[in-house]
């Protein structure tokens, strides 16, 4: 049985995405595929369904891995790096697919450092603030 267009045009926009993850064209295109795969997951077969959480799934693991080691790599990203891949993992908040075990954390290191560059210069006191409310975000650890 061949696969449904729906499948294919997501596998070529998440491979397009995954080439260009740091550009606003590579998140385009992955807003596209995982929206595919969502529609897929929700209305399609159920042997479809397990395909695209599959592939959701991987492209997840791989992609907030690469996000996770750039962000870990380089302390001083600009914030408008941080604030796109930022924009990057919340994207896999639109498929209905269990993220990487490590997901909310690499949210808050890319919070961090956009909170340490947002609030340079200002008092400590409302950067410790900030950081505060995340942390109660963040369930308070």
């Amino acid at each position: 049985m061949p696969e449904p267009r729906e499948l294919k045009d997501a596998r070529r926009y998440l491979a397009e995405a995954e080439a260009d993850l740091r550009s606003v064209e590579g998140l385009a295109r992955l807003t596209e595929g995982l929206g595919l795969l969502d529609e897929v997951i929700v209305m399609g077969a159920a042997a479809e369904a397990r395909t695209a959480h599959n592939l959701a799934s991987s492209y997840a693991g791989r992609i907030y891995a690469r996000i996770g080691s750039w962000v870990t790599q380089d302390p001083q990203l600009p914030e408008p790096q941080l604030e796109h891949f930022f924009k990057v993992v919340l994207a896999f908040d639109q498929v209905s697919v269990a993220l990487p075990p490590a997901a909310n954390e690499l949210k808050v290191a890319v919070v961090r450092q956009l909170i340490d560059r947002y609030y340079e210069g200002h008092p400590a006191e409302k950067k410790r603030a900030v950081l505060e409310q995340l942390a109660q975000l963040r369930g308070g650890s």
